[in-house]
């Protein structure tokens, strides 16, 4: 995108040299981790911009995105703003590479390559945000409470498990977006799109759990579960239906309520699990593979109660070493790490082999994951020659040998001969280390156990007729809200901007009381 007009520091001039291509590619060098939350820090930076700018007011045109001031003391401790501030530290070294880029651009641009990084939309970005001083921040009040409007410590729910005093929640919402210059479709727009990424945290927000269950990527399952699951509200305390306490992972501080997926903590009904024969492994030979599904979880070991490591996304390409059958359930072991399921227990087929595999999408990096023997050629037998030390190295070449006669092994070329990546009788020796995938080695993603979550205003999303109805249009429409929320979000994160229309509205004036500037 070339050099735009950006942010400099507290009511500095505009700087014009700042490279939006090279900020966006060192936004993306931060973006994932297995250190944070489901392994992206995506969701918190969505949720930055979103804080950042969800204190804007259309009556003086104060707060919203353009002056990034919850740098300051006051809006910082806002409590709704609880954990932000692992984010605002995360993007520290893209400022510190970026002196002249105004947080204010900083923030909002992040968050537009986490929606695309996730299989969002596309949003474009204009930058020329400026960072404003401490004066200018916004006291705790003007972000969504998740309970307002219900009466404290009030459980009665009526049959349709809505929770006494939830039309005063609506009121609260509408209240909320309303002061933003936002009506109802943009407001469901806007929470749908925004409560598909990431998860609550006993620490930040006395709420625990994610909303979907795949919450690092863009799509309309939190509409479509909210229809076709059922939910049930909860306190810290809450005996479940079987008499079983609330699954800890979306188990709530003592004092604070939130509704848990009832359809998932029960599971399937036998009756409704499809059933297969399982297949000859023969029929699904180790080779090329493409993703079929919007997602599939990659495991550590081949059982389905093995933790989640990774995800692979619908289109993506990866080489499968080993292929074996599990049950009724077909699952390979990924060239760079990792077990997936190719056509599920139930039958369903989640990816498709495209051929052999690619040894020329093969080359690159590896890791050590047992000890890799080294051979003169690539036809292993015994222990080798030597080993490789215990480090990343890089292979020139890939091709397929055998070891100890058998076939399916696979080598990588080295300086000093050739590194057994993989054979039958030893597993996977060494990892592909592909960019942006498991740079560093995977963990187990925490908050895994498909446990979901919805804050009492979500569920307002349902109870209310007319947020109702378009939440009804997400559920069954993916496109139509990745539309919504792409223009939704713009807008948001444009409130009070000068080249924003929403700008000329604030104030009789026609100025800006950010930064005291007339239109």
């Amino acid at each position: 995108m070339g050099a735009v007009n950006s942010g400099a520091r507290d009511a500095g001039e505009l700087d014009t040299n700042t490279d939006f291509d090279q900020v966006r590619k060192d936004i993306m060098k931060v973006m994932d981790s297995p250190e944070w939350d489901d392994g992206s820090y995506a969701p918190v930076l969505i949720r930055l911009a979103w804080h950042s700018a969800g204190t804007y007011s259309s009556a003086d045109g104060t707060g919203g995105s353009n002056g990034a001031t919850m740098r300051h003391t006051l809006e910082a401790n806002d409590p709704d703003n609880a954990g932000l501030g692992i984010p605002r530290k995360l993007l520290e070294a893209v400022k510190e590479k970026h002196p002249g880029l105004s947080y204010a651009d900083l923030w909002v641009l992040a968050a537009y390559c986490a929606i695309q990084h996730t299989a969002g939309p596309e949003i474009d970005f204009r930058g020329g945000r400026r960072d404003a001083a401490p004066q200018k921040a916004i006291a705790p009040g003007r972000l969504p409470n998740p309970e307002r409007g219900v009466e404290e410590g009030c459980m009665e729910v009526d049959s349709e498990g809505r929770i006494k005093g939830w039309e005063k929640s609506a009121e609260h919402i509408r209240e909320v977006f309303g002061r933003m210059g936002f009506g109802d479709r943009e407001m469901v727009a806007l929470i749908c799109g925004g409560h598909v990424y990431g998860r609550c945290h006993n620490e930040h927000s006395g709420y625990a759990g994610a909303w979907v269950e795949n919450s690092t990527r863009f799509s309309n399952e939190y509409a479509a579960d909210m229809f076709g699951d059922r939910w049930i509200l909860v306190t810290h305390d809450t005996k479940m239906p079987d008499g079983g306490e609330v699954p800890e992972e979306v188990r709530p501080s003592p004092g604070k309520r939130q509704y848990i997926d009832l359809s998932k903590y029960e599971g399937e009904e036998e009756g409704a699990k499809a059933t297969r024969k399982a297949p000859d492994c023969q029929e699904h030979p180790a080779g090329r593979y493409v993703c079929e599904s919007d997602w599939v979880n990659v495991r550590e070991e081949p059982d389905t109660g093995s933790p989640i490591i990774g995800r692979f996304v619908k289109d993506q390409e990866i080489n499968l070493v080993a292929v074996k059958v599990f049950g009724t359930a077909i699952r390979g072991r990924s060239e760079r790490g990792g077990w997936i399921s190719i056509i599920a227990s139930g039958g369903k087929v989640l990816f498709e082999r495209r051929g052999d595999i690619d040894t020329q999408m093969m080359k690159g990096s590896f890791r050590p994951m047992a000890n890799v023997p080294i051979f003169e050629r690539t036809q292993a037998c015994g222990g080798g020659k030597g080993k490789m030390p215990a480090k990343d190295f890089a292979v020139s070449l890939v091709e397929m040998g055998t070891d100890e006669g058998d076939k399916g092994a696979v080598f990588g070329k080295i300086d000093n001969g050739w590194a057994l990546l993989y054979s039958p009788s030893r597993g996977l020796l060494a990892e592909k280390i592909v960019e942006g995938y498991n740079d560093k080695p995977l963990k187990a993603i925490k908050g895994q156990s498909g446990h979901q979550m919805m804050l009492i205003t979500d569920m307002v999303m349902l109870w209310d007729p007319a947020f109702s109805k378009v939440l009804q249009e997400y559920a069954d429409d993916e496109q139509v809200l990745r539309t919504d929320f792409a223009d939704a979000f713009k807008r948001l994160t444009e409130l009070g901007c000068p080249w924003s229309t929403d700008f000329f509205r604030a104030g009789a004036g026609g100025g800006c009381p950010v930064f005291g500037c007339k239109a």
